[in-house]
């Protein structure tokens, strides 16, 4: 038997203990995805069933499955001494673990006990499963266990006492795991560097949950709007290891600039001599907003005719006004710094930071400007690099071709908030490294939205802040946004799913078929109108993330004429649809169906069912020699779908060029179980 230990119950008590439990949420569902471990009730082997519990093999991408609902039945010894396999050690481990987690963690029991085996730091990850997910995104309990690495001095189970440990110490056993895949001289800086942007993720998250529990009542009596929805994401992406992690601001800063902590500013400009100004534009320029025309007009007086004029984040201004050259043409006027633009009587132009906390959003103007910022937020710094803009630029240009042609109808349902162009200041006599990064730091890219009225701004949100449940909350916003909509009813989800697809599947697919534009279509990315509780519209925005299959460009005549050959929005065929497929499939629609299944208290595959019978449907109209067949069968037949591994490709500093990992194809799986 095992040595008596005592269960100290982590308790997800206050903002922090949320924010805890979602980073290890987060870390555990990326390491079981990333190593191939896609359900934590898979037997390797012929197990051996006995009584109420099973006992199988655990071997490379399984682990032991408990049903915690029945009762164990006679002495754990004599069950162990019926086990024969050569993992008797563990199976012992991990079936008392199973009772002791039932009878002293001193919590009720929702799911069932799994025990995770560590090949490489050998030690083992015990706790409890609430829910299933079949593309990873799996919900815990509050209570785990380490079971330390064997004692090499003894053969018996008893060398191995299990620890109750909270978050914190698990998130540490599962880093330590991964850095034994990197060489041994860069293992420890490494551990040490990603350990230190998930405690900066952590204390971020905390400050952003503590305001909205503390703000709760004064929220949730204002209705939820398109600005609230921007606002509204406190957790993240769910699959990756540092989710709300910003080096740079203070927490002073954060208050004034996150999202999250419903930050609203002003614009900084500043006036650039218009031979130092770079950019393009696409159909038009926008006009400058009259205000900011006005306070221009009275700052520059007869001068203002030299000048263009460049928005900055009020953060960025300064940061980049410390710079030594800009200083610089500050001092020689070829720069003029115009501060805060009011538009009339002290009162601020407003602006609102989004979901992506440097994009901002002018409802006035109707404009999205896509801000450079000196902050490392999640993985990168977050300017506008050459090649970024460079990619933005070519991908409006190949989508404006394609809709001012006679072939546009494939994206009927879906609307795109293109942008438009771009502004920054290239400085002369400098080293091409210098040049570089200041044009980074000024570029500013323009996304038009004319289509986000004020009446439409009223019922359209973000689907990523739609899928997260506020604390406090018993369901996420999807929920209290289709109410909302409804006289305070909930639509028949299966009728709203199949709405949406209809809206936001079909025509992505249609797109890619006809055009070889793969939209970067992830939740944060997607914005949905509400009407009676249903999806009416469907919009993508930021076209940095397009892929443009290289064959289908030149078929159009889009390469070289329009876009160069080398452009790096072009993709080979398999690229652009391996995004599209990872971007909308993985990301998005697993997100999506995941909140509404478990909230439902119903498996994902009944929704994935939903999504197969769409496709089977729209592939039993086409056209039987439509293109579009062929990728509607790779989603109905292929086993795998591509997920992005984001904690092992963060961990080995790769994040620009992230590894993809294979997942079960939820969709192929749907037809196997219907």
């Amino acid at each position: 038997m095992l040595h008596p230990f005592t269960t100290l119950t982590t308790q997800a008590e206050g903002s922090l203990g949320l924010a805890e439990q979602a980073a290890l949420r987060g870390l555990l569902n990326s390491y079981l995805r990333e190593t191939g471990i896609f359900d934590l009730r898979d037997l390797e082997g012929t197990p051996e069933t006995t009584g109420t519990y099973q006992v199988g093999m655990a071997g490379a991408g399984t682990a032991p499955w408990f049903d915690t609902a029945a009762p164990f039945e006679d002495g754990l010894q004599t069950k162990a001494d019926r086990i024969t396999t050569q993992t008797e050690k563990h199976n012992l481990l991990a079936v008392e673990l199973g009772l002791l987690l039932r009878q002293a963690s001193g919590e009720s029991l929702i799911g069932a006990v799994f025990v995770l085996p560590l090949p490489l730091t050998q030690a083992m990850i015990a706790g409890i499963i609430e829910y299933y997910s079949i593309t990873g995104q799996h919900r815990y309990g509050t209570s785990y266990y380490i079971i330390p690495s064997p004692d090499s001095k003894s053969e018996s189970a008893s060398s191995q006492i299990p620890v109750a440990s909270g978050p914190r110490q698990i998130m540490d056993l599962l880093l330590a795991e991964v850095s034994f895949r990197e060489q041994e001289a860069t293992r420890e800086s490494r551990s040490l560097e990603m350990s230190k942007q998930i405690g900066n993720s952590i204390r971020r998250m905390a400050l952003y949950l503590e305001r909205a529990q503390l703000s709760g009542t004064n929220v949730s009596a204002r209705p939820l709007d398109y600005i609230r929805s921007e606002q509204s994401m406190l957790y993240g992406h769910p699959f990756h290891p540092t989710p709300k992690s910003s080096e740079g601001f203070t927490d002073l800063e954060l208050v004034q600039y996150a999202p999250e902590m419903g930050a609203v500013f002003a614009l900084h400009y500043m006036a650039v001599s218009k031979e130092l100004i770079r950019e393009e534009w696409i159909g038009h320029r926008p006009a400058l907003p009259a205000a900011v025309q006005e306070a221009a007009q009275h700052k520059l007086g007869s001068r203002i005719e030299a000048y263009s004029l460049l928005p900055l984040h009020p953060w960025q201004m300064k940061y980049v006004c410390a710079q030594p050259l800009v200083a610089e043409f500050i001092r020689q006027d070829k720069l003029v710094d115009l501060g805060p633009i009011s538009q009339g009587q002290g009162q601020a132009q407003a602006v609102y930071p989004t979901s992506s906390v440097r994009t901002v959003w002018d409802p006035q103007e109707q404009m999205f400007y896509k801000l450079p910022l000196h902050v490392r937020i999640t993985n990168f710094i977050r300017e506008n690099t050459t090649e970024q803009v460079r990619r933005t630029m070519d991908a409006a240009i190949v989508l404006s071709a394609f809709q001012s042609g006679s072939s546009a109808s494939a994206s009927r349902g879906m609307h795109i908030l293109a942008e438009i162009g771009y502004q920054t200041i290239d400085f002369p006599g400098v080293t091409e490294p210098e040049r570089e990064q200041l044009l980074a730091s000024f570029a500013v890219v323009y996304r038009e939205a004319a289509q986000l009225t004020t009446v439409e701004q009223a019922a359209c949100f973000v689907l990523a802040a739609l899928l997260e449940q506020p604390p406090g909350s018993d369901e996420p916003l999807l929920f209290t946004a289709a109410r909302q909509s409804n006289d305070g009813m909930l639509p028949d989800w299966q009728v709203w799913l199949t709405a949406y697809l209809e809206l936001s599947m079909l025509p992505l697919i249609r797109l890619y078929t006809e055009a070889g534009i793969s939209l970067e279509a992830h939740v944060q990315n997607s914005l949905v109108t509400l009407e009676k509780g249903l999806p009416v519209r469907y919009y993508v925005r930021d076209l940095e993330g397009i892929s443009v299959n290289r064959c289908q460009a030149e078929k159009h005549g889009w390469t070289p004429q329009l876009i160069p050959t080398g452009s790096p929005v072009l993709y080979t065929e398999t690229e652009a649809w391996e995004r599209l497929k990872y971007y909308f499939f993985v990301n998005h629609l697993g997100a999506l169906i995941h909140t509404i299944a478990r909230i439902n208290k119903l498996d994902e595959g009944f929704y994935w069912h939903t999504v197969r019978s769409v496709l089977l449907k729209e592939l039993a109209v086409m056209d039987a020699a439509s293109p579009s067949g062929g990728y509607i069968h790779d989603l109905l037949e292929n086993p795998d779908l591509p997920a992005k591994a984001n904690l092992i490709s963060r961990f080995q500093e790769r994040s620009e060029t992230p590894d993809y990992v294979p997942m079960r194809n939820p969709i192929y799986e749907s037809g196997r179980n219907p």
